[in-house]
């Protein structure tokens, strides 16, 4: 009888700190201190707030869907292993994103291919006008870019990122931001650069 309380009172209290990080109470910071603790369900809220920035910028790095699923999947996996490091005082995107792209950057030195990306599902290249013979010359002008060119061309202008937030993702001076990012465009510009819309910047 005793081991049947013991039981219901572990599932109760389960139950009760699952919906209280559900809730909207508790705080990212609050869900990571219990994720740190091991708290895999709490891990879960974590993963499906990230879970779709983090394929598409692994889309924008190796140009493959299952490519990006696999290594999108695979940096949660490997930043809950990690989990423990984390400082928790910290925001956590920038530091699970240095696991994800390093893991992209691992793949380019593993497997030495180029894969068609279905491009109509990057948030910059949705209108219907846009010839696959241009998004082609487009995609091989990303591709010669060097890594931390290619990086801040998808989280401009795939993810959206303002040149502060980027600073903050990628740990760089927004000045030095705003540098690679020049160069960057100045590169495509010459391929195509009207369909990146920099005349807006």
């Amino acid at each position: 009888m005793l081991h049947e309380t013991t039981v219901q009172n572990s599932r109760i209290a389960q139950s009760v700190r699952w919906t209280r990080v559900n809730s909207p109470v508790l705080t990212e910071t609050e869900i990571l201190v219990l994720v740190k603790k091991g708290d895999a369900k709490a891990y879960q809220v974590i993963v499906q707030k990230y879970m779709q920035t983090a394929y598409y910028i692994a889309l924008g790095f190796v140009h493959n869907h299952q490519d990006a699923l696999d290594l999108s999947q695979d940096s949660f996996i490997k930043a809950f292993r990690k989990i423990k490091s984390f400082d928790t005082g910290r925001p956590f995107f920038p530091w699970f994103y240095r696991i994800l792209k390093n893991l992209c950057i691992d793949h380019f030195k593993r497997v030495r291919r180029r894969n068609e990306i279905p491009l109509e599902e990057s948030t910059f290249l949705t209108q219907e006008k846009e010839d696959k013979e241009m998004k082609a010359a487009l995609w091989q002008g990303i591709d010669k870019l060097t890594i931390e060119h290619k990086e801040i061309i998808i989280l401009r202008y795939f993810r959206e990122y303002s040149y502060q937030e980027i600073a903050e993702i990628t740990g760089k001076p927004i000045g030095t931001v705003m540098s690679s990012l020049h160069y960057a465009k100045k590169k495509l510009k010459e391929v195509a650069g009207k369909y990146l819309g920099f005349a807006k910047d």
